[in-house]
């Protein structure tokens, strides 16, 4: 690693207090070529004020606890709320711990029911691509441009709640290739009427 600042050198205070504003002691020390050590020690040198590491750590990074549980509970990966929040993987879950938010996985019979239709629904849009996708829309996370997503027309947990058949939740006709903002704002409307339960 070639350091851009001289073990016996300090950065230019001005520059080193408006990046430390924007960036995290991580994106510091890839911008200087150094460690996360130094860039600690030139922190204290310089009298700032020493942030704590994780979600904290950068200011873009300022997690609403309303925003984070109902994004938690409701049926997004933990990738997923990543790109919502703009986050890394470790920050989500120091946020998570700060306000005490943990996933609730059980084996109840909706999961049950929720993981086998997901199963069938992949080989249902295998099987029936040209039908269900005829566009050839690309499946994405949300977040991204151009993003499509596949969706149960009538929801998997209303379907469950209405008895309705693993085949016939699963089946082409119960399928749709909808932008990833479209299933995303069906899905929290969904969560909302339901006290937040998990949706897909």
């Amino acid at each position: 690693m070639t350091n851009i600042i001289g073990y016996n050198q300090l950065p230019n205070f001005d520059e080193f207090k408006s990046l430390y504003e924007l960036k995290s002691q991580s994106e510091l020390a890839e911008h200087y070529k150094c460690t996360k050590k130094r860039i600690n020690k030139w922190i204290k040198h310089f009298g700032l004020n020493l942030r704590p590491q994780g979600g904290g750590n950068n200011r873009k990074y300022n997690i609403d606890e309303a925003v984070l549980r109902e994004l938690v509970v409701s049926d997004l990966s933990i990738d997923e709320i990543c790109i919502q929040l703009n986050i890394k993987r470790s920050s989500l879950y120091n946020w998570m711990k700060k306000f005490n938010i943990r996933r609730i996985r059980d084996t109840t019979d909706y999961k049950k029911y929720q993981r086998k239709v997901r199963w069938l629904t992949e080989k249902t849009y295998v099987d029936y691509k040209n039908f269900i996708n005829p566009h050839n829309h690309p499946r994405t996370l949300c977040g991204v441009d151009g993003g499509y997503q596949l969706d149960h027309i009538i929801g998997v947990y209303e379907c469950y709640i209405s008895g309705t058949s693993i085949e016939n939740c699963s089946d082409l006709k119960n399928l749709q290739m909808i932008p990833w903002k479209e299933n995303l704002e069906k899905r929290n409307y969904n969560n909302y009427n339901r006290g937040f339960k998990n949706e897909s």
